[in-house]
């Protein structure tokens, strides 16, 4: 692929500014971003305002803008489930420049990037590491394909591979470092047993990025080091995340197995910190808020079990709950909450986790010696 002169500027514009900002602090991240285009992995693409408003954006109709589109630190949205949830896009850079850095990588390692998307993160790797070094997998076969074709395009050809993430790529095992540019509700045992001794694996659960070392026994330790949000491991292409007009729908008054309660509806309900343990300790359960003419309404719901709870504040630190199912999810996220509270208050990078070699998952605070619960 032939870049022009627009992109070659953008492009250091870009990566200048990530520099700028602290989320690039090597040569070789820095001179990956300002070499690899963008533009390679994307062709048509949706970008969202702040405000929720998205724009489609074309490079083969109207070159100019949508290159512009490409090179700002934002999020381009690739393509969508049968529900409109998105299933692959290019991560804002800044993102992908702070967990490139944080992995840590010497010349000499391997790496498995787990979900190749469009294969931009792909293509950054291969230039800074080789692409002998770099192995990479995702589910969906479309993507791996487009993928594959935009790195040849660039003279790239790493171990491209077409299957289910949490399995890993036993193939090309050990690797020095994993990364994964998807969420998970649990960190697979395969990677563990993937990852050699000293190893790292750089992974997002929930709202939260961790960063787990694998020691000689196969057990992962680490922090949390950021918030990060990815779409999730998929383990079938078709595999459709619910919206949240979904889990709304779910949580009708039809079939509640219990009488409309009141509860404490503490004000530090929706904080960021709570938002992501929430989401780490009970990861398959979707929370949306609700605003209509009564004022404002907390909608929790798990589709695995049709359970749901609905809470709407009525002054002075209460709620009305309602909710059906076999799980009473307000009284779950009650009980985390109050850890939360007790605790502090603490930011993610506060917390920690130990995971065995057979998957047992311990969230601790401040250092490993201090577990807080083991994660279901």
């Amino acid at each position: 692929m032939i870049t022009t002169v627009d992109s070659y500027r953008l492009r250091h514009r870009l990566a200048d500014s990530l520099r700028a900002s602290g989320y690039l602090q090597s040569r070789r991240w820095l001179e990956a971003f300002r070499t690899v285009p963008r533009e390679a992995f994307v062709e048509r693409f949706i970008v969202s305002s702040p405000t929720g408003e998205q724009t489609l954006f074309d490079l083969t109709v109207d070159r100019i803008p949508a290159l512009e589109a490409v090179y700002r630190d934002t999020n381009l949205l690739t393509q969508r489930d049968a529900g409109g949830t998105a299933t692959s896009s290019s991560t804002t850079p800044s993102l992908m420049a702070l967990m490139l850095e944080r992995l840590d990588v010497r010349l000499d390692h391997k790496v498995l990037e787990i979900g190749t998307g469009t294969g931009y993160n792909t293509g950054l790797l291969c230039h800074a590491l080789g692409d002998h070094a770099v192995t990479s997998i995702d589910i969906d076969p479309t993507l791996v394909v487009r993928a594959r074709d935009a790195l040849a395009g660039l003279g790239q050809h790493p171990h491209l591979i077409i299957g289910d993430g949490a399995d890993g790529v036993a193939e090309y095992a050990p690797f020095d470092r994993l990364i994964a540019t998807c969420g998970v509700a649990r960190v697979p045992t395969a990677w563990l047993r993937q990852v050699s001794t000293g190893g790292v694996i750089l992974v997002n659960l929930g709202y939260a990025l961790a960063r787990l070392t694998v020691d000689a026994e196969g057990k992962a330790v680490g922090p949390f080091t950021d918030y990060a949000a990815f779409m999730r491991l998929r383990p079938y292409p078709s595999f459709r995340t619910p919206t949240g007009r979904e889990i709304i729908e779910m949580a009708t008054e039809e079939g509640v197995d219990s009488a409309v309660r009141t509860d404490g509806f503490p004000d530090f309900l929706g904080a960021r910190p709570l938002e992501c343990l929430r989401a780490l300790v009970h990861p398959d359960v979707h929370r949306v808020i609700r605003h209509d003419g009564g004022g404002e309404a907390h909608v929790l719901g798990d589709p695995a079990t049709g359970s749901w709870a609905r809470a709407r504040s009525i002054g002075s630190a209460r709620a009305a709950i309602v909710h059906g199912g076999t799980r009473d999810l307000w009284d779950d996220y009650m009980r985390i909450a109050r850890l939360w509270n007790g605790h502090g208050r603490p930011e993610p990078a506060r917390y920690g986790l130990t995971i065995t070699p057979d998957g047992v998952h311990t969230l601790w605070l401040d250092c490993p010696d201090q577990p807080v619960l083991t994660l279901d």
